[in-house]
């Protein structure tokens, strides 16, 4: 499995008589699955339909919502953990300021699950091992999405740059 990266530079202006030029790398993403590819993918392996399968998303979507509303944290087993998290305005002197009016705005938040393996986060998402490649502006053949509907393949090239394994 790999992981694309492209090269961004970008001009930082700490001394304005001196800018700087920099590089660095940003995640690239070969596009976005739809809820109908994964049901279609996850279908394919299972003796659920693909219906079966939207409408058990379907329903964790609704049911996730419905316990955050209700003040749960909802832990799936692998996933990892998704919370309501406040977006607040800062401090408060006394206990008594302490209070609804801090909050600002709720977000969602969501928490990897992982273990700690010699001192190391290991994410129970993340695959065992994933090489790194520079991204030349085309999709791999290997990163095509199979889904039993036959939808259009996005594209083949070799991959570009050292790979490094994580």
């Amino acid at each position: 499995m790999s992981k694309a990266y492209r090269v961004t530079k970008r001009t930082v202006m700490f001394d304005k008589e001196n800018p700087k030029t920099v590089y660095s790398v940003s995640p690239v993403n070969y596009g976005t699955l739809s809820t109908d590819d994964v049901a279609n993918q996850i279908a394919a392996e299972s003796s659920a339909t693909p219906g079966d399968v939207k409408n058990v998303l379907d329903r964790y979507a609704y049911y996730v919502k419905e316990n955050l509303k209700k003040g749960y944290q909802i832990q799936l087993l692998g996933f990892g953990s998704l919370s309501i998290r406040f977006i607040t305005t800062g401090t408060a002197k006394t206990e008594k300021e302490a209070n609804a009016k801090l909050i600002q705005s709720l977000v969602p938040s969501f928490t990897p699950s992982f273990k700690v393996v010699n001192g190391k986060r290991i994410y129970d998402l993340m695959p065992e091992k994933i090489t790194l490649v520079k991204y030349n502006g085309t999709v791999p053949a290997d990163s095509t999405v199979e889904t039993p509907d036959n939808s259009e393949d996005p594209g083949t090239s070799e991959e570009g740059g050292g790979g490094s394994l994580i």
